[in-house]
């Protein structure tokens, strides 16, 4: 009984281990100031889109009118935004969780924006600026 604690007390150990050197590490990227603004503005426009699918409509298609215009704000920004493809696929991640079936056209329409393909075929780069 006392050996098999000990085992169960070390391989918790272990794995406490093991999850912290791997946060520490993941936490010293680097992001340009143009990219900060650009996320700052992008987490503005999930919240924008959050906000918007509260409101009643009358269809589940086409959403409301705040959340269509919410939605291109959020997708110009996006594109234009100086963010990697990774960080770019995690945002649009976020924003189609705020839409939670408010709108499907507008859910389409984030998932069509996904850069999946640049993704496979090109290498992580990050938001440093070379």
């Amino acid at each position: 009984m006392v050996l098999r604690g000990t085992v169960v007390l070390l391989c918790s150990l272990l794995l406490a281990a093991c999850g912290s050197a791997h946060t520490t590490a993941t936490k010293k990227h680097c992001v340009s100031p143009k990219a900060a603004r650009a996320l700052r503005r992008i987490t503005a426009d999930t919240a924008a889109i959050r906000a918007a699918a509260l409101l009643p409509a009358k269809s589940t298609l086409d959403g409301n009118a705040a959340v269509n215009r919410a939605t291109d704000r959020f997708l110009t920004d996006v594109e234009t935004a100086p963010l990697d493809n990774l960080t770019r696929n995690r945002l649009i991640d976020h924003a189609a969780a705020a839409l939670a079936g408010s709108c499907e056209q507008c859910f389409q329409a984030l998932e069509a924006d996904r850069p999946i393909v640049t993704i496979v075929h090109s290498a992580h780069t990050g938001n440093c600026p070379k």
